[in-house]
Order: structure tokens, then C-alpha cells, then sequence
């Protein structure tokens, strides 16, 4: 188990704090457990009051313990019910509140009402999910450590693919197999989204046509799934020879995220897909020195279109004809969609310490699938990819 250090903490809250006297904001009350983990190194049921000058106080339901063994934060303060909430704050010397903070693009409408009806009816009720949004996308050195294990983590992952992968196996037993691989080597299992109803597990296992049939989900790729509760990722279908299979995982080593995509085949693959693969591998090269600090997302965006438009494939960039995404990259650490977004018209500039998931990809229906996906961070020299797997198509 590895802790969020003390000085981590200290130095999210003091930048969290500087936005919330910017915005005019007496306090923000942290809920959802993304946030909580984030600034107070670990997942409980609890609300973090945080004044926008003075010392936080973390409130904890379950489990008092746990909070104070993982947590750096003083100090917590047990309560049975958030009801509880306002008369804590009282007794920590902070006055009637004029404005307070919620996280409001995550939380649950009866929870908001909650909160403005019984806890603070005379206070003002506004949004901080931006500002944490904020602090969060520049990572420290520390986080950038924790993402580079995670994709330590998906290298394990893509070194084990030709251990399991054989002619006939089916996609959902392949991902079976390098899920056990792995848990085995770090990866939490669980994977946090902050969107509503964006659901996620493990990654993509994806091979053949399978590959190329789209799903509900915000991706370029979504697979047939097994289930309809479930409809996206690997299906029940053989491999077979000369199918492209691509390996999409998201690993999560304590808390932080990796987002790798690697392809292999056995045998050789259809001309279509190894010639996209090669359009891909060269999106990556440029896109490697032109994400810079400075440099708009949705330039960026523009920039990768108009170059697939030169090789007359846009209706198959991104997700299968009239099924594409309007991103080719997305933020990640502790979630995966975080800022930045390379998007269609996005304003955002890149800065040095943000990390994103870069992942042009090709979708042919009844053919398959080819992408190459990489976690970077960016640096004044240009983006540094976190993964280091080989990204050659792996040929068995």
C-alpha cells in the first residue's frame, strides 16, 4: 500500500483553496470519492470541508480508522449523519456561510437538494467541479511516478499476449488471461469515470469484425460484448488467423491510471489494416513533437483530421462510418476522462504535467480494428509516452 505523501496533499489543497478565494467562495465540501482520494489520500464514506482560508476538516462516517491510518488530514472528526455537517463547522469557528461549494457535475440531484434545503438553506449553493477539475490537471512529479507503474503495469499486460494467444481462443477468454496478469502485477480491478453512465472494465479485447461494430460507449471502439447488460468489449468469438487483435487495457496501480493500445495477429493481417497501422504509427511521431505547452487541444484535433482527410479515411477514423468520436485524446490520472480534451473545438492549452491518452484508430466494419494508444505527459520538449511496449504490430 503506498500513501499519498502529506506534502502532496498540503500542496492540492493550498491550490484548490487559491481558486475557491478566486471565484469568491467561502468553502467547498468534497464528496464523490475521486475527489476525496485526491485530496485526502483515501476513499471513505466522509465530506471534506475545505474554507478557502484555514485548516480543512474531514468528516467521516465509516471508517473513522481507516481515515486516520491513511490520511495525513487533522483533523477527522467522526459523525453518524451529514446532518451533523453544519453544527461541526460552527464548532470549528466558521460562521454562517454566504457561498459554498459542490460538486455538482457528479452529484445526485436529491443530494443537492439535500444540502440546499436542510444543511445550508441560507447559503448560496455553486459549483466547484471545475476548479477541482483544475487543479488536478497538472500532475506533480509524484503522480507522474505513480501513472509511469501503472503503465509498467500495461507492458506486463501487452509482454503476456503471445503466452495466450492462439489460434481459436476465444476474445473474452484472451481478456480472462491478461486480466489474471493484471491483477497479479498491480492493477486495482476497479477503474473510475467521471462521466454519467460511461461505464468501464478492464479495457477493450478486440479481434476481427467484432472489432468494428460499435457500442453505446464515448470511444472509438466499442466490441460486441457478451451481454446486453453489458453491450461493449470482448465477445464469446474464436480468433482466428489473420485477424487483428487489438489489446486496449486500463491499468490502475494505487488509484492512478495507464491507457495502452497494442495490436498483434496471427499471421499476417489484411493490407487495409497494416496500412492504416502505419498512418497511425506516424500520427504518433508528429504528435509527439507538436504537443507542446501553448498549444490549443483543438488545433491539435484539427491537425490529426485534416492529416487522416489526406488519405481519403476519415469516415473510418475514430469509430466506424457515421458511429465516430469527436475526440482523439483525453486527459487521465485518478479518472479516466479528465482534462485535457484533444476535441473538436477545444479551447484548452496544454501545459507542462498534463498527462493524456492519445488514440488514433482506424475502424473497418466486417474487416476490423487497428490504433495505437499511448498515456504522455507533456513536457516543454514535446509529449513523453509513459508506455514502453514496443508499438510495432506484433506478428505471431
Amino acid at each position: 500500500m503506498i500513501k499519498i505523501p502529506a506534502s502532496e496533499i498540503a500542496n492540492r489543497l493550498v491550490s484548490f483553496q487559491s481558486l475557491l478565494i478566486e471565484r469568491g467562495i467561502e468553502a467547498g465540501i468534497i464528496r464523490q470519492n475521486a475527489d476525496l482520494f485526491y485530496f485526502t489520500g483515501t476513499v471513505q464514506d466522509a465530506y471534506l470541508f475545505v474554507p478557502s482560508a484555514g485548516e480543512p476538516i474531514f468528516c467521516v462516517r465509516r471508517h473513522v480508522e481507516r481515515a486516520m491510518e491513511q490520511s495525513p488530514l487533522r483533523p477527522v472528526i467522526p459523525i453518524r449523519s451529514p446532518r451533523e455537517l453544519p453544527e461541526v463547522i460552527l464548532d470549528n469557528g466558521y460562521d454562517q456561510l454566504t457561498r459554498v461549494g459542490l460538486e455538482l457535475d457528479v452529484m445526485p440531484t436529491n443530494t443537492y437538494f439535500f444540502f440546499r434545503d436542510s444543511l445550508f438553506p441560507r447559503s448560496e449553493i455553486v459549483d466547484i467541479s471545475m476548479l477541482i477539475r483544475r487543479v488536478r490537471v497538472i500532475k506533480s512529479d509524484w503522480e507522474i511516478e505513480m501513472m509511469k507503474k501503472a503503465a509498467l503495469v500495461s507492458h506486463k499486460v501487452a509482454e503476456a499476449v503471445p503466452r495466450f494467444l492462439k489460434e481459436g481462443i476465444t476474445q473474452m477468454d484472451l481478456s480472462i488471461e491478461l486480466e489474471r496478469v493484471a491483477r497479479k502485477s498491480g492493477h486495482l480491478g476497479l477503474i473510475r469515470k467521471r462521466g454519467w453512465n460511461m461505464d468501464m472494465y478492464f479495457g477493450h479485447v478486440l479481434a476481427g469484425p467484432d472489432a468494428a461494430v460499435p457500442s453505446y460507449t464515448d470511444s472509438p471502439t466499442g466490441g460486441v460484448g457478451t451481454s446486453p447488460a453489458f453491450g461493449q468489449g470482448p465477445s464469446a468469438s474464436p480468433i482466428e488467423v489473420g485477424q487483428v487483435v487489438s489489446i486496449d487495457t486500463m491499468m490502475n496501480f494505487e488509484g492512478y491510471l495507464s491507457d495502452q493500445t497494442r495490436n498483434f495477429c496471427i499471421g499476417q493481417p489484411p493490407k487495409k489494416l497494416s496500412d492504416a497501422y502505419k498512418i497511425v504509427e506516424e500520427i504518433h511521431r508528429e504528435f509527439r513533437q507538436k504537443a507542446k505547452p501553448g498549444v490549443i487541444t483543438g488545433d491539435l484535433y484539427d491537425w490529426v483530421m485534416k492529416k487522416v482527410g489526406g488519405y481519403n479515411l476519415r469516415d473510418y477514423f475514430l469509430g466506424p462510418p457515421g458511429n465516430q468520436v469527436k475526440f482523439v485524446g483525453h486527459g487521465l490520472g485518478i479518472e479516466v476522462d479528465e482534462f485535457p480534451f484533444i476535441a473538436r473545438g477545444q479551447k484548452m492549452p496544454l501545459a507542462s504535467g498534463m498527462t493524456v491518452a492519445f488514440e488514433p484508430k482506424f475502424i473497418f466494419p466486417g474487416v476490423g480494428i487497428v490504433g495505437l494508444e499511448n498515456t504522455y505527459v507533456i513536457t516543454d520538449k514535446g509529449a513523453e509516452s509513459l508506455n514502453s511496449f514496443p508499438e510495432e504490430m506484433v506478428i505471431l
